[in-house]
Parts: C-alpha cells; structure tokens; sequence
C-alpha cells in the first residue's frame, strides 16, 4: 500500500516536534513525508519502503525498521536507540546522512561508501555489516560486536574501537590514523599481516 501526504490520519506531510508510539506500518511504502524533531516510539517499519522522505534531528526507540528500504530519503541528526534495523542498505538514502546507533541491532546492514564522520555505534550488535570503502573518521564505535563484518579502503582515522569485539581489520586494506583499540581485542588487527606470533 503506497501512502501519499494525507492518507494517513497520524502522519501529515509535514511534521514537526510530535511522537508518534505504537505506530503499525510495516512493508508500506511512504512517499515525500517530512519529520523535523519527532519521535517514533515501539513503531513498526519492517519491510517499510520510505521514499523521498525527510528525518532531521529525529530519534527511534524501541522500533523495528528491519529490511525497511530507505530510498533517497535523508536523514539529519537521527538517532536509533534500543531499535531493530536489520538488512538496511542505508546506501540507497540520499547524502549527506548523519545517523547514530545506541543498544540497537543493526546486523546484515550496508554503509557502503557513506561519508559517516562522527557516527556512532554503541552497545550495538553490528554482525555482517558492511562498512567497504566508508568514510567513519572520528567515528566511535563502544562495546559492539562486529562478527564477520567487512572493512575495506575503510577511513577509520581517530575512531574508537575500545571495548569492541570480534572486529577484522586489515591495517594494510584501510586507512588507521590515531585510531583507538583495547587489548587483548587489538590482536585481532595482525590478523592479515604475513607474520607469526609466539
């Protein structure tokens, strides 16, 4: 079902400073909306098609926004928090896009290519996420697990890995430029390097 505008009766085009909880709209298709400050509390987007959508200085929590496709849809300012986001290519949204990450689950997700400076992905479980040829200096990256997910031509300049797990890094294949780790954890960055550790 496509909503357009009016159609739905708690959503207006354009919406500023409200919350919306409990919100069932999952595998919809949503086109030209715009939120500005709002809150989505225990909404459910899975499968959700957001099209040409606006989210600026918006927070998620507690909602589930699974396989949601977030075509050329911007996101300014957007925090997830306690929130399910999983299988998102967050590639198909349009730049810039500024989006962080708190006790969420974001695991067979896309940042493919995205200029993500200063993001942040804390307390997350991130498996099989791809972060191939990611813009994520500065980025801070706190007690996630990181199982199985690529990094390649990878800007992660001054980011924070500390108290990360399960990350592969290859110092050789991305770019590490006062980029923090904790031991014993860091082992893990000698990984693809020809050598042999006693």
């Amino acid at each position: 079902m496509v909503l357009e505008g009016s159609q739905l009766d708690y959503f207006d085009n354009h919406s500023d400073g409200l919350e919306f909880n409990n919100k069932q709209l999952a595998n919809r298709e949503l086109i030209d909306f715009e939120f500005y400050g709002c809150r989505f509390i225990k909404c459910n987007f899975t499968g959700t098609i957001f099209k040409k959508c606006r989210f600026e200085d918006c927070t998620f929590i507690e909602c589930n926004l699974s396989l949601a496709i977030p075509k050329f849809c911007s996101f300014i300012d957007v925090d997830f928090v306690n929130c399910k986001a999983v299988g998102i290519n967050w590639a198909e949204a349009a730049t810039p896009i500024n989006i962080n990450f708190y006790s969420s689950t974001i695991n067979s997700s896309s940042f493919f290519g995205l200029n993500l400076t200063q993001i942040s992905i804390t307390d997350c479980s991130a498996k099989d996420v791809d972060f191939t040829e990611a813009n994520l200096t500065r980025g801070t990256f706190a007690a996630t697990n990181f199982l199985n997910s690529r990094f390649s031509k990878t800007n992660l300049t001054q980011s924070d890995f500390r108290s990360s797990i399960n990350y592969t890094i290859n110092p050789e294949c991305n770019l590490l430029k006062k980029t923090r780790f904790s031991s014993p954890e860091a082992i893990s960055l000698l990984s693809g390097l020809d050598i042999i550790l006693d």
